[in-house]
């Protein structure tokens, strides 16, 4: 896969914003399957990007720097944006479009077909036998994209080039990409050493890694190294 990803320099943007959550303190699941309750509504209903999930205590340390712990996109990803709910359990539900403005795919938007319903009821936030309290929660995601309870709050996140000023649905957190990649050179440039243990690292989140802190071309080139991700997601057909 390594030798392929270095031959075509194509990046796919989902893993590309995989790592960007990844850094962040997310732990996710990639392409999250909404199957039909009958088989005869076919293979699937829809599906999640990715979903993501981060505890409200978490910091990246510096292991001899404890009162220094590594910076997290706070502002783009909304972190402190809602700052009564910053105490909570964040989980994400995030649509990934490689160009264009953000948006939220019609599934989302659908009241009628209950998919956040679905979702909600699959990853377990809340007891399934409380029927009407996920109708109620997975309304406040359709109208607004933002719920926040006494330990946890569920947003859904819109990823692409542009922002949208238009977007139905009012709480949506939305990044674009160069700030998505802006974010991941400031990572690997500050804390390269810190970064150096990548031998369990997929090639994606190798090769970003590695185009910040070993590649001449980019290692004092923040926009060189945002422009080549952009270019990188242009090249990936899938």
């Amino acid at each position: 896969m390594e030798e392929e990803l270095e031959k075509q320099d194509a990046l796919e943007p989902e893993m590309i914003a995989y790592w960007y959550l990844r850094l962040n303190g997310y732990m996710q699941i990639k392409d999250f399957i909404v199957h039909p309750d009958r088989r005869a509504d076919g293979s699937a209903r829809t599906d999640v990007d990715l979903i993501g999930v981060r505890f409200p205590h978490r910091k990246e340390r510096l292991y001899d720097k404890d009162d220094s712990p590594m910076e997290d996109d706070e502002n783009n990803l909304g972190l402190s944006k809602y700052e009564i709910d910053q105490d909570k359990i964040d989980v994400i539900l995030v649509e990934v479009k490689k160009s264009g403005i953000c948006r939220i795919n019609g599934p989302w938007t659908n009241k009628e077909k209950e998919n956040m319903q679905r979702v909600l009821s699959a990853i377990g936030c809340f007891p399934t036998t409380r029927k009407s309290e996920i109708n109620e929660i997975a309304n406040q995601l359709y109208d607004n994209g933002y719920y926040a309870g006494e330990h946890i709050r569920i947003r859904l996140v819109a990823i692409a080039s542009f922002k949208s000023e238009e977007l139905s649905v009012p709480r949506v957190t939305q990044i674009i990409w160069e700030d998505i990649l802006g974010f991941l050179f400031d990572r690997f440039k500050k804390y390269g050493k810190i970064k150096a243990n990548i031998d369990q690292w997929d090639a994606i989140g190798k090769k970003l890694r590695e185009n910040v802190n070993d590649s001449n071309k980019f290692k004092n080139n923040k926009n060189g190294f945002i422009q080549w991700g952009l270019n990188a997601m242009s090249e990936y057909d899938h």
